[in-house]
């Protein structure tokens, strides 16, 4: 992630603080979560997978690799599946939501998307997404991005070792391969293994689920039935990756990559059971902080394992610091934020809106970004609970803390509030269907 200082300018108007310029910003760009695989590598496991598929055929209970007696039977499986393609399973019911929050996960998003399936067979440096846009990646090798990738935002190695976010089944299927035990906080591209989760459908498409972290991976064994949404494991950095992301990879019966998502460069149909926009740009949390959140560039320092620091803070005494911290995935140019602090009678205290094009970045799109403002609450700071709002895209999120001495700040007032609203995001989270009505309120974790 890059990290920029700015100068925070607040301009006193008619008794209200108004700035639109953060103290510092974080920015995440294609390769801060991305992921390569060799030839070699990828060759290994479509072998695994061809073999497991043979013995689980034969209704072997034990899988032996060293087993030379089918061998050749390994690569005729190999040849029949890429003699025929159809996808039937995943067309009809479509793809569920690949994630879902762990119950310790409070906010109101967790991810964001840094690249999609590369449709430019050319390399390096000739890139194509499914819109023809750039959301993509290549490599000097010949390695044109496979997958989707899913990253942890907006503290990606906390979120991992906390285990807030699984990686459930996209479709039923059968397990027919896993991995796991391998290193899980890679911080660069690689020859390590992945942990891993293969999935194969009843149409024949198999889907590969990786980079999960270490001993997450389903107790399930192989050739074990798996259900839309069931577990398979926890969002990790194994293998060559660059940070913790979930790589899902989509094959065909026949072993070509198969691209989910529908659009201008990509004529096959979507086959997400909800299609997705090309950009979501979403508030992933809104918060206030003792001090300025801590990140780091790896979640490995001299050998031992470092975490971010948010530096959460719910109560604050009169005349404290208070640090105001929102995290974004796909932010652009021009969508502007409404921000607002209330006093306790819902009166404004502070206001400001924010425009990612008033800072003047090299890009104007960032599939995540995280920004902070610092304010001195005032010495007469009126006790009781206070609200960060924000709005942006049409969509309202808020925060609620409190101020006030340690015997009256009213701490219990803000758990009910944020158990009250968990309910409410439980039931929101990205692919849930129906969707309900009351979804489009107020987010306030």
């Amino acid at each position: 992630m890059r990290q920029t200082l700015m100068l925070l300018m607040c301009t006193a108007v008619s008794g209200i603080a108004l700035a639109d310029a953060p103290m510092h910003h974080w920015l995440v760009d294609a390769d801060d979560f991305a992921d390569d695989m060799s030839s070699a590598q990828r060759v290994e496991i479509e072998q695994m997978l061809a073999r497991n598929r043979l013995l689980l055929a034969r209704h072997l209970q034990t899988i032996q690799p060293s087993d030379a007696e089918i061998s050749t039977q390994i690569a005729q499986e190999i040849m029949a599946q890429k003699s025929s393609a159809h996808i039937e399973q995943i067309a009809q019911t479509g793809l569920a939501w690949p994630l879902s929050a762990n119950t310790n996960f409070i906010g109101f998003d967790y991810h964001g998307i840094s690249n999609f399936v590369d449709h430019d067979p050319r390399f390096p440096g000739f890139v194509k997404d499914y819109t023809c846009g750039t959301r993509t990646y290549d490599n000097a090798a010949g390695y044109n991005h496979a997958g989707t990738d899913y990253f942890l935002w907006p503290y990606p190695w906390l979120m991992m070792d906390q285990e807030q976010v699984a990686i459930v089944a996209a479709a039923a299927g059968q397990i027919i391969g896993k991995s796991d035990g391998n290193f899980d906080r890679s911080c660069a591209m690689g020859n390590g293994e992945w942990n891993a989760v293969y999935v194969q459908h009843t149409d024949g498409t198999v889907a590969w689920y990786g980079h999960m972290k270490s001993g997450s991976v389903t107790s399930k064994s192989i050739g074990a039935n798996v259900a839309v949404g069931e577990f398979l494991g926890d969002v990790g950095s194994s293998g060559s990756s660059t940070a913790p992301h979930l790589h899902f990879e989509l094959h065909g019966p026949n072993g070509d990559i198969v691209d989910p998502r529908h659009g201008q460069c990509n004529a096959a149909p979507d086959l997400w059971a909800i299609t997705q926009a090309y950009e979501q740009p979403t508030i992933n949390s809104l918060s206030t902080h003792s001090a300025e959140p801590s990140f780091v560039a790896c979640g490995v320092s001299d050998g031992q394992p470092v975490d971010e620091n948010p530096q959460y803070q719910d109560a604050f005494e009169p005349a404290a610091t208070l640090w105001v911290f929102a995290a974004y995935h796909d932010q652009r140019n021009g969508e502007i934020t409404h921000f607002s602090i209330e006093r306790p009678d819902h009166s404004v205290w502070q206001a400001w809106d924010f425009d990612l094009a008033s800072e003047g970045l090299p890009k104007p799109f960032y599939a995540g970004t995280g920004w902070d403002w610092s304010y001195v609450l005032p010495a007469d700071a009126p006790h009781g609970l206070w609200t960060i709002n924000a709005e942006f895209q049409g969509q309202a999120y808020a925060h609620a803390f409190t101020v006030g001495s340690a015997e009256s700040r009213d701490v219990g007032a803000v758990a009910a509030e944020r158990a009250r609203i968990a309910v409410l995001l439980a039931r929101c989270r990205p692919g849930n269907t129906p969707v309900p009505a009351d979804c489009s309120s107020t987010r306030h974790p």
